[in-house]
């Protein structure tokens, strides 16, 4: 039987670290012909994964859907992109619990937000069956603490009794279960022994969360209990206790595109349709370089690019908090200081501006007054904490010279400040503090920068560090606060006029150790290169970075992948660039909003999860396709700065003419290149019959076997056996590339697309099945 649990995070965003849910599955329709729909995948290996989505019809007859209906409790938060969620429970028993005798290390059981305990393990000093029980140490502050488990797939409106067995030491404070932190049930009595405490409710969700804390307020530090054989089951007491435990199978998270609000006669519903995270990554059209991308990713409060176009006049702030523009200034006569003329890191291909003084004392430089303040004492108006990282490129031939200045903006008697520039003569860095004019100056022992090459600057205040180039050097730097005016070419006072470029010039206020001052060094590769050679698997992380993606899940070994760093386009299409230099997959976790990434080698000589009897499907539509929609037997490929390569198969193409295509792909060598190439017309260039399409009633499967089809994803292997006489074999085995999914009452319908999977079978020395000379001698890349 299917258990279902649908909930929303209303007011939360998707990707928020914290999402709380709330349960809404009884509102979902269920009936014989109507329930869930979802879709995922592809239509084939060769297809690009889609969005995934998801829709039903919601009961909405209190109004609490309605958007906008300030007499919802969810109210203002019924609005698009509210993330939602589906886990199916499957029971193996009775109880609802997926670790009933806490053998394994991921039990389910987390401490509830805010209220953690002093100690959560396993331990095997108190145990009533099997090797593992679980030992909670409490805190001294309010019950000591509280430990959690969610509970899922629940039947809404009837009784259910959780129930655990407990062993408490002489003298240490009693315990007790509650669920949700409001149904509390009877605390324990006994000592030096194991006792079974128990808690009964009615249920008003599919989803509950079980609780366990003392019954004391507060217990002291040393304080324990120990548990073991917990169980959750449908009834109003406690039976013996299963050790068969429940699985949860994520089946969907995503984001409710809107909630269109309608009545069927007098009856209000609400028909969804959610989409999964690779929705998120197309909210963003273009992203900017990479370099520009990360240090707004890192959360620059100030950042001037100085990018601007020729003929521009002043730099604009980019870090989104609406710092005032850098200027134009002028000491002396003469000079020039023009915008869009010089060149800035290479990997960005934006332009820099020029600095020509006509001396060190006469030309232009740039220069604002920071409003609001980074960080302050307090001196000029209410505190600001925080610890300062500054930023910048440049390039010169010419020492001596003033990078950038941040000051107090007093009278010359009273101003104070810090200066970076280059020693004369040797080119080397020096930073000066300054106060009342008196400066105190460090050289630091980095190489000639007076190179005319381009060099990366960051110093962290904290820290009393600076990195060149990614280089670390300390200096002996003070804290600074209430830094009012920043120049970028000159002194303070205008004096020590830069002669070269300047270039993305950013401040970072850290608090809390974020941005990891690591993070603000790492632009240098940012800028220098586009992280050129770095695993795809991570430029996959730093792609979906930029777009405020949590995490990438990798699947298997990566290649290195080449420099994407003048970007330029979405980030799900330069996503899409690494996945098929890759050969791998990209698609969106289930349930998380991660995306996972799946290289070429999960598909090498993959093991089958799952063996299914033809017979047992009890669903027409399996199909079989001999046809040329994916046969590849000419391709031409190539990569940035590379050869065009072409690889083709003479064989394929005099018997069925040519079938091209073109490959771009970010590998790093002209041989990768064409190991991809060759790795394609070997697998297509005569593409044989498969089964296209694999439909399953899940619900009619044993358990077992119903677990394993909801665990399939995208890349799972599956044999059918015993197929019908007219088959081309008895036996065939397919990898998913997708599926549709039908859950109504009683029902569980899904269609599996699928390709086939001994495509991915390559050669091992010495492997019975994977050596066999002329046969499975398969070399792949």
């Amino acid at each position: 039987m299917t258990r279902v649990t649908v909930q929303a995070g209303f007011g939360y965003s998707a990707v928020a670290p914290d999402l709380a849910w709330t349960d809404i599955t009884r509102r979902v329709k269920f009936t014989a012909d109507e329930g869930i729909s979802i879709t995922r995948g592809a239509s084939d290996e060769l297809a690009e994964v889609q969005t995934g989505t998801m829709s039903m019809e919601l009961n909405n007859e209190d109004g609490w859907l309605t958007p906008g209906n300030t007499d919802s409790p969810y109210s203002p938060h019924v609005r698009r992109n509210c993330p939602i969620r589906l886990i199916s429970t499957v029971l193996g028993g009775v109880n609802y619990l997926t670790d009933p005798g806490f053998e394994a290390s991921d039990n389910g059981w987390d401490a509830a937000p805010g209220l953690a305990p002093d100690s959560a393990v396993r331990d095997i000093s108190r145990v009533r069956s099997g090797i593992w029980g679980y030992k909670i140490g409490w805190t001294n502050t309010g019950t000591g603490g509280v430990m959690q488990c969610p509970l899922y797939g629940l039947t809404i409106g009837v009784p259910y009794t959780a129930s655990v067995y407990v062993w408490v030491p002489a003298g240490d404070p009693a315990v007790r279960l509650d669920i949700d932190g409001t149904t509390v049930g009877t605390a324990s009595t006994l000592t030096g022994t194991f006792q079974r405490i128990s808690v009964t409710w009615n249920t008003t969700a599919a989803s509950h969360t079980l609780r366990i804390t003392t019954n004391t307020t507060s217990p002291v530090v040393g304080d324990f209990v120990w548990m073991d054989e917990a169980q959750v089951e449908e009834g109003s007491s406690a039976t013996a206790w299963s050790s068969t435990a429940a699985t949860h199978h994520a089946r969907f998270f995503g984001m409710v595109t809107s909630w269109p609000m309608g009545w069927e006669g007098l009856h209000s519903t609400v028909t969804i349709t959610a989409s999964d995270t690779t929705k998120w990554l197309s909210r963003r059209p273009a992203l900017g370089p990479m370099l520009v991308e990360e240090v707004q990713g890192d959360e620059a409060k100030l950042y001037y690019p100085l990018s601007e176009p020729e003929s521009s006049m002043s730099g604009g702030d980019q870090s989104g908090y609406s710092r005032p523009s850098l200027t134009i200034q002028q000491t002396g006569a003469g000079g020039t200081l023009e915008f869009g003329t010089g060149v800035g890191p290479p990997s960005d291909d934006l332009p820099a501006p020029t600095f020509t003084p006509a001396s060190a004392s006469a030309g232009k430089y740039l220069q604002c007054t920071v409003s609001p303040l980074l960080t302050s004492s307090g001196n000029t108006g209410s505190p600001i904490p925080g610890d300062q990282v500054f930023e910048c490129w440049f390039s010169t031939s010419t020492s001596g010279r003033t990078i950038m200045t941040w000051s107090s903006g007093a009278p010359f008697a009273f101003d104070s400040g810090i200066r970076f520039q280059l020693e004369s003569g040797t080119g080397k860095l020096q930073v000066a503090e300054y106060f009342a004019g008196s400066p105190t100056t460090i050289t630091v022992a980095t190489p000639n920068l007076a190179d005319g090459q381009p060099h990366h600057l960051v110093w962290d205040e904290a820290g009393h560090d600076v990195w060149v180039d990614g280089v670390q050097y300390a200096v002996a730097t003070t804290t600074w606060q209430d830094r009012i005016i920043l120049t970028v070419g000159a002194t303070e006072s205008g004096g020590s006029l830069w002669s070269g470029t300047i270039s993305h010039v950013a401040a970072y206020v850290r608090l809390g150790g974020f941005p990891a001052v690591s993070e603000i060094v790492e632009h240098y590769a940012a800028g220098m290169t586009g992280h050129e050679g770095e695993s795809s698997w991570i430029r996959m992380y730093r792609l979906g970075g930029y777009a405020k993606i949590p995490a990438v899940i990798p699947q298997g070994s990566f290649s290195a992948v080449a420099s994407q760093g003048q970007l330029g386009s979405s980030p799900l299409s330069h996503m899409r660039d690494v996945e098929r230099t890759e050969n791998g997959r990209l698609f969106a976790d289930r349930a998380t909003a991660q995306l996972v990434f799946q290289s070429r080698t999960v598909r090498y000589n993959p093991t089958p999860a799952l063996t299914i009897a033809y017979t047992d499907l009890e669903t027409p539509g399996v199909e079989f396709s001999d046809d040329d929609q994916k046969q590849v037997n000419l391709v031409r490929a190539s990569r940035p700065g590379g050869a065009t390569q072409r690889v083709q198969d003479p064989t394929s193409i005099a018997l069925d003419g040519i079938a091209e295509q073109q490959l771009d792909l970010l590998k790093t060598t002209d041989s990768e290149v064409i190991d991809a190439a060759t790795w394609l017309v070997i697998r297509y260039a005569d593409p044989q019959p498969e089964m296209r399409q694999l439909p399953v009633q899940a619900a009619t499967m044993p358990t077992a076997a119903y677990r394993a089809l909801l665990d399939a994803d995208i890349s799972t292997v599956f044999t059918i056996t015993d197929l019908p006489d007219e088959a081309i074999a008895p036996t065939t085995t397919v990898a998913v590339e997708g599926y549709t999914e039908q859950i109504k009452e009683a029902q569980h319908d899904l269609t599996f697309h699928t390709s086939r999977a001994d495509i991915g079978a390559v050669w091992v020395l010495d492997d019975p099945t994977y050596s066999v000379l002329g046969t499975t001698t398969r070399l792949a890349y």
